[in-house]
């Protein structure tokens, strides 16, 4: 019995020390897979640092592109407004080179009618030209100051001559239309001796005036002097001056009036 129990015993030693040499390789294989696996770790965190280095590098040489792309637009902003501004200065020597073109026809128009035959004097007979012509020039400009004077002298005189001859335009209308007044006629129409008017059959139409004295006559007698109380159109109530009448005589419808000047 003790040799068996020795025998199993001797069997369970030899199984276990199986099974631990069994186990030893499977751990042996799992700590060489461990440290594979650590190696193979340590490999791909070092190539994702790598991979991480190369990324910082692009964004710092994108960084860097974007700073040398904004610097290269502000440099084209800034070349383009120097373009602008030669251009601005080329079109204002344009237009002064323009000027000075015509400037120069001028002068050769100027220098053509000044030496018509191409011969060109010398400076001295320049000046001497220069000097006539600078005394033609005065003379004109006195000649023109006196013409002007004179201008406004006849000016003056033709605002009093108009004034003369208004003056007289209105005085011989008014005198016409006096003389037409005092050549005017008319006949008495009515007479109240009641009230003491008379009325006569001419009024402001044909140009009586209020203050107009009316001369009464019968035949070829004067018989009484008229004085103007009411002037209406066609018509002119009148009284009879105190003291013009003809004593025995009295006024009557028909009696034939005339108008004198005031």
């Amino acid at each position: 019995m003790k040799k068996f129990i020795l025998i199993v015993s001797i069997l369970c030693m030899v199984g276990a020390i199986g099974l631990a040499l069994m186990n030893k390789g499977f751990l042996d294989r799992t700590i060489a897979e461990l440290k594979k696996t650590k190696d193979d770790v340590k490999e791909v965190t070092e190539t994702l640092g790598e991979k991480e280095d190369e990324l910082d590098g692009l964004k710092e040489e994108e960084s860097n592109a974007k700073d040398v792309r904004n610097m290269a637009s502000a440099a084209v902003g800034e070349v383009e407004q120097s373009l602008k501004i030669v251009q601005r200065d080329i079109q204002k020597e344009k237009t002064e080179l323009e000027k000075i073109q015509i400037e120069q026809r001028e002068i050769e128009m100027a220098t053509k009618r000044v030496f018509p035959d191409g011969v060109r004097q010398s400076p001295a007979e320049l000046r001497m030209v220069l000097t006539m012509l600078e005394d033609t020039l005065a003379s004109n400009e006195t000649k023109k100051a006196a013409i002007d004077a004179e201008v406004a002298n006849l000016g003056i005189k033709k605002t009093d001559l108009l004034d003369v001859v208004g003056k007289e335009e209105t005085f011989q209308l008014e005198r016409r239309q006096k003389i037409i007044l005092g050549s005017l006629e008319g006949t008495v129409i009515a007479v109240n001796r009641d009230w003491g008017f008379v009325m006569v059959n001419a009024g402001k139409a044909h140009g009586v005036e209020p203050n107009a004295s009316i001369l009464v006559k019968r035949g070829n007698s004067h018989i009484g002097r008229l004085r103007i109380v009411n002037l209406q159109e066609n018509v002119c109530v009148c009284d009879l001056v105190p003291g013009s009448s003809t004593k025995g005589i009295g006024l009557s419808a028909g009696d034939k009036v005339i108008f004198e000047n005031p």
